[in-house]
């Protein structure tokens, strides 16, 4: 790697790995809860400007929201591994080309993404049972955010690119960056220009977009040996096909779980707005709580990802119980809140008076926040085996959350309300880490198998 002169890196294939975890997950960590510390005021600014009826609206696309931006992240975050597993190995060449193809692609499905959901974002709320009375505003809410596609996918590029060469410290500057403005942009929108719910979306898209902005020209300035020229397009079918392979299957891999809670959010949809509001709060809540999940399960793969590179396979399985330990000191913390400040913080969060709207947000919070444990077993072992190129373990598990949401949205939430939206995931969790478990352990042979080659 005698080319990288500037800019940080993280080598993760020596030295400690707890560490290694802490220094690379910290920041994504503080990032992540940065986002939904940003998710929690956009709330909070909504019900407080614009009351129940703005969060219904925004609740009501929320998880056709997160469908279609977790997708765009999984792609970028499964094409950004074989920049790191290049990365690990010292291969320059292969490594700007997987720069090079990385943005490609990423380019490619961004558009595909804008022109398919703009295009099918009425028939999809439609589907989604979204009552009449709140229909226009969420129609207003996901046309802008679907325009602004192109614009969060850039972000999310840059951000996984720089998190594949070991730099996490960067993308939390401009998440910090991007939130502060959104925040202000928020409260002009909604607040001076009176855009409605429009305004809230309007200003998530323009602080991304000026973010994306700021990140290209820092990766121009300090990376410099990642730019890749025409001849980086010129690979073998294959690199391009496996490449586009692991993207799709992270990609895929969220998909899958959103595609649930797409169908789990329609049988909420139709339980009325008040459920509706109590779900968008308590979810921005619990979503708060599963912070780490996110920062540890990219750190793994990178870290996976990284060390097989290097033929180190023996150091994955020392980064698994580290990164399960690390996940168990948090859901420690998250339980002392949920039960001790659990209805004040979502009153502060909705902006809402309403007892029912509270009381269901917390009955919410106390059912799957102390199931946390289970899902943090999921989220490190799904994410160390999609860096390691192991995809169908990761890929049946999504499939299998997939049909449980479908059971409980279809058969159960129909016929024991609300508070069967409440046990859908945890009971998800559980059979999945079982699964997913015994997968990790069949593989250990095949873990074997690399460190001896």
């Amino acid at each position: 790697m005698k080319e990288i002169k500037q800019g940080r890196i993280t080598d993760m294939t020596k030295g400690n790995p707890l560490k290694l975890l802490l220094r690379f997950a910290m920041p994504l960590f503080f990032g992540n809860l940065l986002q939904q510390f940003y998710n929690l005021a956009d709330t909070s600014l909504a019900g407080h400007i614009l009351g129940d009826a703005a969060l219904a609206q925004i609740g009501a696309t929320a998880a056709l929201y997160s469908l279609i931006m977790n997708f765009a992240f999984g792609m970028n975050n499964g094409l950004a591994l074989t920049v790191s597993r290049n990365f690990g190995a010292g291969d320059m060449k292969k490594l700007r080309q997987a720069v090079c193809w990385m943005v490609t692609l990423a380019t490619g499905s961004a558009l595909v993404l804008t022109v398919s959901f703009l295009g099918l974002r009425g028939p999809l709320l439609r589907a989604l049972q979204v009552p009449e009375n709140v229909m226009a505003g969420a129609l207003g809410y996901l046309t802008v955010i679907l325009a602004g596609i192109p614009l969060t996918m850039a972000y999310n590029l840059e951000a996984s690119l720089l998190q594949a060469v070991g730099n996490s410290v960067t993308p939390l500057l401009l998440l910090l960056f991007s939130s502060v403005l959104n925040i202000i942009l928020d409260i002009l929108f909604m607040g001076t220009f009176s855009w409605g719910v429009q305004g809230a979306a309007a200003a998530t898209v323009l602080a991304q977009g000026v973010s994306a902005g700021l990140g290209f020209f820092y990766i121009c300035k300090n990376y410099g040996w990642l730019r890749f020229g025409k001849a980086d397009w010129h690979v073998s079918p294959r690199f391009v096909l496996q490449m586009f392979g692991g993207g799709l299957s992270m990609a895929l891999m969220s998909a899958i779980y959103n595609i649930g809670s797409v169908i789990l959010q329609s049988s909420i949809n139709a339980l009325g707005e008040v459920y509706i509001a109590a779900q968008v709060g308590a979810r921005r809540l619990a979503e708060f709580f599963y912070t780490p999940g996110v920062a540890l399960g990219t750190s793994m793969a990178t870290y996976a990802s990284q060390n097989l590179g290097a033929k180190k396979p023996e150091r994955i399985g020392k980064g698994i119980m580290t990164a399960i330990g690390l996940y168990g000191v948090w859901w420690i913390i998250a339980l002392a809140l949920t039960f001790t400040a659990g209805p004040a913080a979502v009153r502060l969060i909705t902006g809402s008076e309403n007892k029912e709207v509270v009381s269901g947000a917390v009955l919410y919070l106390t059912i799957s926040i102390p199931m946390i444990p289970p899902m943090a077993v999921i989220v490190v072992l799904r994410n160390t085996l999609q860096g390691m190129g192991h995809l169908f373990m990761p890929l049946f598990c999504s499939s299998l959350e997939l049909i449980g949401k479908i059971i409980f949205a279809v058969s159960i939430v129909p016929v024991c309300g609300y508070p069967a939206v409440c046990i859908c995931e945890p009971t998800t969790w559980v059979i999945c880490m079982v699964f997913i478990v015994i997968g990790t352990l069949m593989d250990r042979k095949e873990f074997r198998r690399v460190e001896e080659q």
